[in-house]
């Protein structure tokens, strides 16, 4: 239940919904409609119509994943400033989008790096950018992905965890590769079990 300013309770789904027989109220969407995120939202695909209808902007439960594999691919593309910034006298630029991307991962850095330490900055730039994730469900581990494991200077691992969503969250699940040698990483192989 929410709380009004004035101390009184209103149900779930807003001050205006109305108690189901059980005293609860349904979700404020009762469609099956999932929005999309900002930019996709602002994005128009048909510029020259005046209106759309509800299944124009929002998104499926399959194309919140595509949304999500999408955005991770910039994420995990995108070089940050870590390295300029000091975490714990500035946590919140830190984990601004000042920050937003990761650290460079080609040359020196990975040669003296193991696995849990490059897949402890891979897991805390998604933890810090990425919210749709739950955090309890993020697992960043080493693929056994054999064509990526065959190529020279590429590392090879995937990323699964639930996406938030309402009314129940969804398995998420993508295959990786970083190249060693630019840093550039490619999310590809997303599969729902």
């Amino acid at each position: 239940m929410n709380t009004h300013e004035n101390g009184t309770s209103a149900p779930r789904g807003g001050p205006d919904a109305r108690p189901g027989s059980d005293g609860v109220a349904p979700p404020r969407r009762a469609n099956a409609y999932l929005l999309p995120t900002l930019l996709d939202r602002l994005r128009d695909d048909a510029p020259r119509r005046q209106t759309e209808a509800p299944g124009e902007y929002a998104v499926t439960r399959m194309q919140m994943r595509g949304i999500v594999q999408r955005d991770l691919a910039f994420l995990l593309n995108a070089m940050n400033i870590d390295s300029h910034i000091d975490r714990e006298r500035y946590p919140e630029a830190a984990a601004s989008t000042v920050n937003f991307g990761m650290p460079p991962l080609a040359g020196a850095f990975m040669a003296s790096r193991k696995w849990a330490e490059i897949e402890r900055v891979i897991r805390r730039v998604i933890l810090d950018f990425e919210p749709r994730l739950i955090p309890e469900t993020l697992v960043v581990a080493p693929s056994r992905d054999v064509e990526a494991g065959q190529r020279a200077n590429v590392l090879a691992f995937e990323v699964r965890g639930m996406i938030r969503m309402d009314a129940y969250p969804i398995e998420f699940m993508v295959q990786s590769a970083l190249d060693l040698e630019t840093s550039q990483v490619s999310v590809t192989g997303m599969r729902a079990r």
